[in-house]
């Protein structure tokens, strides 16, 4: 089945971008062909570090009319094959309007594609509102997927305890990600600064030893989270 995997967070600093590129790495390791958008005006890190090492497009989600193609082109794509689309901050209202003024879910239903959201959070209290209220909007018309970042908080009792988002999760059968921590602010940060893929970094006269067995040892780690929980097996 097509799939069109949003990944979403709503509000900014949760690390969405990075999943994104950790996603990629995996689908590029286990040359599994996608098409990917980067739709994040102020930072495209997405398009900027792997621009190189497949087509990453740029879109822009609006509530005009003159960014009506673009967005259109993102469902387009996801007709053909698996279609990544790293959404920006506060983009939910543009969502919502491009869907309802298309009638995108029944058009999805009728052409056999697969709205997936990944939802990265970083259990701040307004991310937990946001993601209910994700949830809430798109009920059983999309897959959901819940990364609780560990990178930017190792505290999840807020998650665990909040009984309305835990009812949401259950009632929508989403599944639930522990995305692993990567060790080593310095070796992130020099990825970034040097707009790298992972699989570059690995082999980037910058990095010693230790920093590339870093870089090996978060890549082993997310792996093994995507592939236990069961996401991404139905990719390509």
């Amino acid at each position: 089945m097509p799939e069109l995997l949003l990944l979403s967070g709503e509000k900014g600093g949760t690390g969405k971008s990075f999943v994104c590129r950790c996603i990629l790495q995996y689908l590029l390791d286990k040359d599994i062909d996608c098409t990917v958008f980067d739709t994040d005006r102020s930072n495209p890190d997405v398009r900027r570090c792997y621009g190189r090492a497949l087509t990453v497009n740029f879109g822009i989600f609006g509530e005009g009319e003159k960014y009506e193609d673009t967005a259109n082109a993102i469902f387009n794509s996801a007709l053909q094959q698996l279609t990544i689309v790293n959404l920006p901050a506060q983009v939910f209202i543009p969502i919502r309007a491009w869907i309802e003024q298309n009638d995108l879910f029944e058009v999805a239903q009728d052409a056999g594609v697969q709205f997936e959201i990944w939802f990265v959070s970083d259990c701040g209290y307004d991310s937990l509102s946001l993601l209910r209220k994700s949830l809430e909007y798109f009920k059983g018309n999309a897959r959901h997927v819940v990364v609780k970042n560990y990178g930017k908080t190792e505290d999840w009792a807020a998650f665990e305890q909040d009984t309305a988002l835990q009812a949401l999760i259950s009632t929508y059968n989403a599944t639930v990600l522990d995305f692993p921590k990567f060790i080593g602010s310095v070796v992130r940060n020099r990825i970034d600064e040097l707009s790298l893929t992972f699989a570059e970094a690995l082999d980037h006269e910058k990095f010693d030893l230790i920093e590339r067995q870093r870089v090996k040892k978060f890549l082993r780690e997310a792996y093994a989270v995507f592939e236990s929980a069961g996401v991404l097996n139905n990719a390509g």
